[in-house]
């Protein structure tokens, strides 16, 4: 029996041991309310849209963007995302991969070089069909080889006989290829899960280019890619690339070339935006909804979820959070509405099972389609059913014991440092509890928390790339001791129910085209996370992106588009700048 890839819903697992910590290591730049202001027009799905789109600027066919860079606010001269240290903003104009994410229908994949994938063998050999109208910007035909080139170096040495530590190799064969259009990949175990990830961190690269280059170590000063970019200059403060006109896939015919400049801080950013000096940028700060958008009529700012979920993490091993009815306490003590409104950048409040509303509203049980919402009554009546008190100190009490709390978070995001103030002073009004917020320094913060030192600490819960990948760290397998120096992702030491380890190890052995089977694995889940609450959702993972329509127009909000519009991300650069026209 064969399965083919659905572009309905599909979920995917990490590849080559990257784990949910690294999974979902997404920029917080933007973070901030899903509600926003009436006076500024921002809307209900996540930012607003300029006020004007009259054109004031003469279009010369260049689009300007914003791009994050290190503290040196100098770009790397290197595009070679695989090796050669740190690459430069881009390079997804130059990279692209098989299929790319949808922003709807649970991370649904749709296709991109690749025009098609069939499983077969139980899930164990993967054979693509790719398009057969690709060439790399040198001229040269993309080619089924390429894909065997790159997938040959991701997966490393074929074979069938285990480690020393019992794990058996990637592939049973080397990667096959029938034909220019064809690949056949033959794992040693069913890979259903597989592309996903290879989507979102390995784009294919070009044999004829890199096969004699020592990868790991090259600088890649002149990438050769099947994107629509083609390199004209590079310098540290700006990058020149200009738009192919043999390039595959659609781009806005009235774009010559991009330009991309360091973002720099916040108020820099918004000022060049609002001069006109720069068309769009990933990002946003606190208040951005009300303050940037508001300088210009032509500001605008939207923000897209990406599938993974801010929220705070609470220790299932020690403290009065061991019990769930304080969990599911605290969790109902909190509106994370009004805490989003304070934040100012339009992010979306999750469900409570900490999945994303919108792109997973597919799969997501009825009782939990809804953003999360507070039950201050039903707070208090979970703690006094446990038998627990509130002291005059602010303290949990049980059985002449109190148990002071604090909530720790890393203190170098601005809007985590407004929005979790505003989570302590409403468990204190709401609940009489006074927890302790406590901001440390990423070398304090970091070590701590993943030893399992914190009783409620702020972090990623859920990561990205559908259902598989946003409860991946809570499987059984990644329950570390108490002490443990990693803990990938599962700092609370959450071990879930049986049933739902068996629904996510379910996932992985389900053909994607078996959609209602994969919703039904996947609601297992979120019931296990609504009832066992190991986390509160606060807030839907993502990027904002500050725009004006002085010269350029066709940004959309999320609600109208299936992709993420971000500079980063493969594939994402260029649905994105195929959508902009000139402002008339």
């Amino acid at each position: 029996m064969t399965h083919r890839m659905s572009t309905t819903t599909f979920t995917r697992r990490s590849l080559l041991g990257l784990g949910a910590a690294a999974l979902t290591a997404t920029s917080l730049a933007a973070c901030g309310s899903g509600t926003g202001s009436s006076e500024s027009g921002a809307s209900d799905t996540g930012g607003s849209g300029a006020r004007s789109s009259e054109g004031t600027i003469d279009n010369d066919g260049i689009l300007r963007i914003g791009a994050l860079v290190a503290t040196s606010n100098v770009f790397p001269e290197n595009f070679n995302v695989f090796g050669g240290g740190e690459s430069a903003p881009g390079n997804a104009l130059f990279w692209e991969t098989l299929f790319r994410i949808s922003s709807t229908d649970g991370s649904a994949l749709v296709p991109n070089l690749g025009e098609d994938v069939e499983y077969t063998e139980g899930g164990k050999v993967a054979t693509y069909t790719l398009r057969d109208d690709v060439t790399w910007n040198d001229g040269e035909k993309f080619t089924s080889k390429d894909v065997a080139f790159t997938y040959g170096f991701i997966y490393e040495e074929p074979g069938t006989e285990p480690d020393a530590e019992g794990n058996l190799p990637w592939l049973a064969k080397a990667i096959e290829t029938p034909d220019e259009q064809t690949v056949v990949v033959t794992y040693n175990e069913p890979q259903y899960t597989q592309d996903l990830p290879l989507s979102l961190y390995y784009p294919i690269y070009p044999e004829h280019i890199y096969k004699d280059l020592d990868r790991q170590n090259y600088l890649d000063k002149d990438p050769v890619g099947t994107g629509p970019g083609r390199l004209k200059n590079f310098s540290g403060q700006q990058i020149e690339i200009e738009i192919r006109d043999d390039y595959w896939g659609e781009v806005s015919p009235d774009l010559a070339e991009v330009h991309i400049v360091p973002s720099g801080t916040a108020g820099n950013i918004e000022s060049q935006i609002t001069q006109g000096e720069v068309d769009w940028s990933q990002g946003g700060a606190p208040g951005v909804v009300t303050n940037f958008v508001t300088m210009e009529d032509h500001n605008g700012y939207y923000y897209y979820p990406d599938g993974s979920t801010r929220g705070i993490i609470m220790a299932t091993h020690k403290g009065p959070t061991q019990d769930p009815a304080v969990r599911r306490a605290l969790r109902a003590g909190a509106d994370m509405g009004i805490v989003a409104e304070a934040a100012g950048i339009a992010y979306t409040v999750p469900s409570v099972s900490g999945l994303d509303t919108g792109i997973y509203a597919s799969m997501l049980k009825d009782e939990y389609k809804s953003p999360m919402t507070p039950d201050v009554e039903a707070a208090k009546k979970e703690l006094a059913d446990a038998g627990w008190t509130v002291n005059e100190q602010g303290h949990l009490e049980k059985d002449g014991q109190e148990y002071p709390l604090k909530l720790a978070i890393q203190n170098d995001n601005p809007a985590e440092m407004t929005t979790m103030p505003i989570v302590v002073d409403q468990w204190s009004t709401n609940l009489g509890l006074t927890i302790e917020f406590t901001p440390l320094p990423p070398d304090v913060f970091g070590p701590a928390q993943a030893k399992g030192d914190y009783e409620l600490s702020l972090w990623t819960t859920n990561a990205a790339g559908g259902a598989f990948q946003a409860f991946t760290m809570y499987m059984h397998s990644k329950i570390y001791e108490i002490g443990d120096e990693v803990a990938d992702g599962n700092y609370g030491r959450w071990q879930m129910p049986d049933a739902a380890q068996e629904a996510i190890m379910a996932i992985t052995q389900t053909p994607p085209d078996q959609v209602d089977a994969i919703i039904e694995h996947c609601q297992v889940l979120q019931q296990a996370v609504a009832e066992d609450a190991p986390y509160i959702p606060v807030q839907s993972n993502g990027a904002g992106g500050m725009f004006s329509t002085k010269k350029w127009s066709g940004l959309e909000e999320a609600s109208e588009i299936d992709y993420f519009p971000r500079v980063d991300g493969y594939n994402n650069v260029v649905q994105t700048i195929a959508q902009f026209t000139p402002s008339t």
